[in-house]
């Protein structure tokens, strides 16, 4: 994990000047792009951040991206079955983290969350989480947070290759494969993953089918160079997925017989896109960008039978227009202050089932913000959004960042702000017969939050450690009633305040050691505790370099206590689960300058746990992966 730096995959390719296309290499390590509507120097953010990189992913063995990121403080992942992650931040709800593949928005419009559902890691540049309200910067459903996601790029001129295989003990394998070039003119890439997951039976019954998932994904991103100061690109990545499922028994008296093992199958496609165009004026002072991007998401699930018995239908579409203008230099990369200008308009759809209504939405926004760096030590970020709905109420968020960097090398970073959440299409309008009807009449949540952290510094730059306090005021939270007929919103404030820590540190030139902290405190406003939201998760990791560097061990431990969930069943009562400690053992040796082996076992010790009442965990499993580049 670093904190160098953070970008916004094709923002970042589109903010870099026509002429980095010729150079050798992009030079990406003083940038932060996805703090801001223009780059932010990483020593200059205000917010809160983390950042894995794809090297990193890679050494560890880690397979999909719901696996990385429970190693990032902050965060809380629940798995259910192999199509069904939920991922949150800082104490909210799904729904309050917004998803970015490559600057897209990969959000499903039904329900406002992205279901991880086994996405690999093979194509990944890096992993960016941005904590706390982003409303400003990326609209409704950045309230606790941003994951994003880039994929690779070329990284210098000419045509390279990179492909790899895995396979593991529970009946999974895969492979992958990437084309990408690059010359004077601009860069495409290419990628095509496939990976079948054998799993395991959730429902925990003796003699269970397990519970499968196939996933495929197609990606293809390009950026050219029209002129100096004029570029253009896109994105297009396509991803279908199978996986089996099993029933839930609300009928149940305990978590054992709660889920079900059946033999149901379900079906999610995905189709994500974008086109950006980027010019400069004023001799380089002003620069103007238009994009369009867009969503389809279709799920739908089958019985035994192979019976349709659900589907769900949804899109995104989204203009973005945005001015950026150097106050106070003839050019922005020279400039100390910059204003940013963003008009954006946003239309969303969702059917519940094939023929039925169609409902759709529609929302207008426009938005201001200042980068200033105020003394050589002092830098603010600050910005304002206002979004006009057509269905609810019209909104207004705000926020307010800054970085103060000491001389003994020490940083202050706090930010505060005001982020909302819009009702999802289903809370509005889903209707499932003799169970769920919408509530037309909801309004967004709204959060207002503020976080305060510092970076110290070890002695001889051997490493780094961040402690950050956090507090949000979650209004109109929206919640299901009693029943779980509808949705409403809830009257009075709800609280979610917390620390993180994360360090580093280089014990030996040969081990590195690495700490992860989070205490969550995140109750409603009636004083009962939020699920799904541990209180602390601790993270360990060791890394050792092994046969004169050409070789790695980790072992991680991951230590979760204070998690509580709903029962299902019964008088639906809300209890905490278990504690446990899960461990994994990963490496990675370099058989040559362009071919390694990537090796790992999870859940080492073969530890019986549950993150969700009634689902079972994952047994102890091993995987094996072969990667080249040339």
């Amino acid at each position: 994990m670093t904190h160098k730096l953070i970008t916004a995959g094709a923002v970042l390719a589109a903010t870099l000047p026509a002429a980095a296309a010729a150079q050798d290499v992009i030079v990406l390590d003083r940038i932060v792009a996805s703090g801001g509507f223009t780059p932010i120097e990483a020593q200059t953010y205000g917010r809160s951040y983390s950042i894995l990189t794809g090297e990193e992913m890679e050494q560890k063995g880690l397979r999909t991206v719901q696996e990385a990121i429970r190693t990032l403080p902050g965060v809380a992942v629940s798995q259910t079955d192999p199509y069904n992650t939920q991922v949150r931040i800082r104490g909210g709800e799904g729904n309050h983290v917004l998803v970015l593949i490559d600057g897209v928005a990969a959000t499903a419009g039904d329900n406002g969350e992205y279901y991880f559902s086994g996405l690999q890691t093979a194509d990944i540049e890096r992993i960016e989480l941005l904590r706390g309200p982003q409303s400003v910067l990326y609209g409704a459903n950045a309230m606790t947070g941003v994951i994003s996601i880039i994929t690779k790029r070329a990284a210098q001129p000419g045509t390279s290759y990179e492909a790899g295989t895995v396979a593991g003990t529970d009946g999974t394998y895969g492979a992958d494969f990437a084309l990408r070039t690059r010359g004077a003119a601009g860069e495409l890439n290419f990628s095509v993953q496939s990976r079948h997951d054998g799993g395991y039976d959730v429902s925990g019954d003796d003699g269970g089918d397990d519970d499968s998932s196939t996933r495929s994904t197609i990606n293809l991103t390009g950026r050219t160079a029209f002129a100096s100061g004029i570029e253009a690109g896109f994105t297009l990545r396509a991803t279908t997925q199978d996986y089996d499922f099993d029933d839930t028994n609300y009928a149940a008296t305990d978590a054992d017989s709660y889920i079900v093992d059946t033999d149901n199958t379900g079906e999610r496609d995905e189709l994500f896109a974008s086109v950006w165009a980027e010019a400069e004026a004023m001799g380089g002072r002003m620069r103007n960008r238009l994009t369009f991007s867009g969503n389809d998401i279709d799920t739908k699930t089958y019985d035994p039978a192979d019976v349709l018995t659900s589907q769900s239908d949804s899109s995104r579409r989204a203009a973005q227009a945005r001015l950026s203008y150097a106050l106070d230099a003839p050019a922005l990369g020279q400039a100390r202050h910059i204003l940013n200008a963003v008009a954006e308009h946003e239309y969303l759809t969702f059917r519940r089932a094939s023929g039925g209504t169609e409902y759709d939405r529609r929302m207008n926004s426009v938005a201001l913000e200042y980068q200033g760096e105020v003394t050589d030590a002092l830098n603010v970020q600050a910005g304002v959004r206002r979004d006009f709905n057509s269905d609810f109420e019209d909104a207004t968020s705000w926020n307010i960042a800054a970085s103060y960097a000491f001389a003994s090398g020490a940083r202050l970073h706090t930010s505060a702000g005001k982020a909302v959440v819009n009702p999802s299409m289903y809370e509005l309008y889903g209707y499932s017969p003799g169970f769920y009807t919408g509530n037309p009449d909801l309004n967004p949540e709204e959060s207002v939050g503020f976080d305060i952290g510092i970076e110290l510094p070890f002695a001889g730059g051997r490493g780094l450690a961040d402690v950050t306090y956090f507090h949000e005021d979650l209004e109109d939270e929206i919640v299901y009633t009693p029943s779980f007929t509808s949705a409403d919103n809830l009257d009075g404030t709800s609280k979610r305040r917390g620390v993180e820590l994360a360090a580093s540190y280089e014990v030996t030139p040969v081990l590195d050691m690495a700490l992860s902290y989070t205490y969550t405190d995140a109750e409603t406003a009636t004083g009962t505790v939020e699920v799904r939201r541990p209180e602390h998760q601790i993270g360990l990791e060791a890394t050792l370099a092994v046969l004169d560097g050409r070789g790695s061990v980790s072992l991680g431990l991951r230590h979760v206590a204070g998690n509580f969930d709903t029962q299902y069943w019964g008088a639906y009562a809300t209890e905490e689960l278990p504690d446990y400690t899960v461990a994994t053992l990963s490496g990675h040796y370099a058989l040559s300058d362009r071919a390694e082996l990537v090796a790992r076992i999870e859940n080492l010790t073969d530890e019986d746990y549950s993150e969700v009442w009634g689902y079972e965990a994952a047994g102890r499993s091993a995987y094996l992966g072969l990667r080249a580049r040339w």
